[in-house]
């Protein structure tokens, strides 16, 4: 973000921040040019914030960075703008409302206010296009990542434990916590030695206390934030990598599995929609239906009985990787829309729809 602030002042745009989700309420200036305005809220149910801030913002451009229905509204009520949507999310929890939904979000981002859509990589664009919004206008994005599964070596399975996990993520429910501490606690009575570790903020206190509930208090460890560089490195040092979305979670599709397929540690992956194109049961992950603590635990110990499968899925990294690379660099795409007259030529190079 900060070489981004840094590229938009060379080329003399003056940049509106506008963050929701913040301590308090202020507004600041860091460098010339530059305005963050925090809105203070404590959740992402913006109640009229998103919709004030951009009523009174006078930019002509707009990038909406967040999948809020309120902020994509209050951008098609400006007048004389160009806009951008970026997101990091897909649409898959069931029932009516979700449905209204869907239809809503297709529909605003289908305006012509809306240049461009950018979801974060191929999955969960193509998602966009299945839920209605023109696959003309649709731009996966990708960052640069700092390690790639060429920098690291195949990995065998030890004979003995203790078998270390890593997630890395919301400790919340939504994202399979509750499944994997579950698990644990079921690959323990069955006479495995596994470990777990989970990075990352959340429902801490309610975690630790399923942990102590299911007896697997000295088996999991909440290792709180950590730094990009220590996660891969505990990847790197762990036997399995889990990812265990539910289904309803509105996944993009996650760093994590970045991280971990450059570490060429195997994966335990949910059967998330925004994973199953490229993460194949048998070849790229051990795969588990999401929300079912027991079929997460059969799928870890799949692995474990098997060190055949273990090193395939090692050495199969580099070749997912690859099925995953082509989106758009993120800051280069929005470099080029918010300072040049038409980007479109190099816009459109990008398109799910050329």
């Amino acid at each position: 973000m900060a070489r981004l602030v840094h590229d938009y002042v060379q080329r003399g745009v003056r940049l509106n921040i506008v963050s929701l989700v913040t301590p308090t309420r202020r507004i600041e200036q860091p460098l010339p040019g530059v305005r963050v305005l925090s809105l203070g809220s404590s959740s992402y149910k913006s109640q009229g914030l998103l919709r004030e801030a951009v009523k009174a913002d006078s930019a002509e451009r707009i990038i909406a960075h967040l999948p809020n229905p309120e902020l994509l509204a209050a951008v098609l009520a400006k007048k004389g703008v160009r806009a951008m949507a970026v997101l990091a999310h897909s649409y898959n929890r069931n029932g009516l409302r979700s449905q209204l939904e869907r239809w809503r979000v297709s529909r605003m981002l289908n305006m012509s206010v809306f240049e461009w859509v950018s979801n974060h990589c191929i999955p969960a664009t193509e998602h966009l296009a299945a839920i209605g919004v023109h696959p003309g206008k649709l731009i996966p994005w990708d960052v640069p990542h700092p390690y790639e599964p060429s920098s690291a070596s195949s990995k065998c399975l030890h004979e003995v434990g203790p078998y270390r996990i890593m997630y890395a993520g919301s400790v919340v429910a939504d994202k399979g916590v509750t499944d994997l501490i579950e698990s644990v606690a079921i690959l323990r009575r069955s006479g495995l030695d596994v470990r777990c570790a989970l990075a990352g903020l959340g429902n801490l206190e309610q975690m630790k206390a399923l942990a102590q509930k299911r007896g697997v208090a000295d088996a999991v460890d909440f290792l709180g934030l950590i730094e990009n560089d220590e996660v891969y490195q505990r990847m790197r040092d762990a036997d399995f990598v889990v990812v265990p979305s539910r289904k309803m979670y509105t996944e993009g599709f996650p760093l994590t599995i970045f991280e971990a397929l450059a570490s060429r540690t195997p994966i335990v992956c949910s059967d998330h929609p925004m994973f199953r194109k490229n993460m194949i049961d048998g070849q790229s992950a051990s795969v588990f239906s999401s929300g079912d603590p027991a079929a997460l635990a059969r799928a870890i110990e799949r692995v474990l009985r098997d060190p055949d499968l273990y090193l395939r899925l090692s050495r199969q990294a580099p070749v997912t990787w690859q099925s995953l690379k082509g989106p758009a660099d993120w800051r280069t795409m929005l470099v080029k829309w918010g300072t040049e007259d038409d980007a479109s030529d190099w816009m459109r190079a990008w398109a799910l729809k050329r």
